[in-house]
């Protein structure tokens, strides 16, 4: 039996209204959760890319990407592993400024390679860019702590290690 893995699908599409509808139709269809979703443009003028992670298995996701790309305004769409794309997330927490009053703070940012992007009386927003992994962590730790007050995290986002716009001009026969 095939087993679940986490995916990382990539769709180029045309920008046009709907495309994110009908992608999303996709997943709801075969029952599967988005984990994560970023739609956003690309250096080619009117190329959207769609970058979905999602768990299913190799099977179901070889008839997920098959249908995608039957879209009518997608151009291409195809399956990753996290390990086949440079892939990060960026993360907000909202935490109690006690950890001010208290110390630590500068220790557990160099830890996680975080920064303050503001601070107050109340509060303290970090932020942290890495691997899902690596936001959790922190997250997991600062919850530990008592003083986590708000989290949200961007989820992924992907470069390919290689050129993909000189594949994507050639299959559209952009200039």
């Amino acid at each position: 039996m095939d087993k679940q893995k986490e995916f990382i699908i990539s769709v180029f599409s045309e920008n046009q209204a709907g495309v994110l509808n009908r992608i999303t139709a996709v997943f709801l269809r075969r029952k599967i959760n988005i984990e994560s979703l970023k739609v956003s443009e690309t250096s080619i003028k009117g190329i959207s890319m769609f970058t979905i992670v999602a768990s299913t298995t190799q099977e179901t996701m070889n008839l997920l990407v098959h249908q995608i790309e039957k879209i009518i305004d997608v151009i291409r769409a195809e399956y990753h592993t996290a390990d086949q794309l440079i892939t990060q997330e960026i993360a907000l927490y909202k935490i109690d400024s006690a950890i001010l009053r208290n110390g630590g703070l500068e220790t557990l940012l160099s830890k996680y390679g975080a920064r303050v992007v503001e601070a107050n009386r109340e509060y303290t927003v970090v932020e942290a860019t890495g691997f899902k992994k690596d936001t959790e962590a922190l997250k997991e730790e600062i919850e530990g702590m008592g003083l986590l007050m708000q989290y949200t995290r961007s989820g992924t986002i992907a470069l390919y290690r290689d050129s993909f716009e000189e594949t994507l001009k050639e299959i559209n026969n952009i200039k």
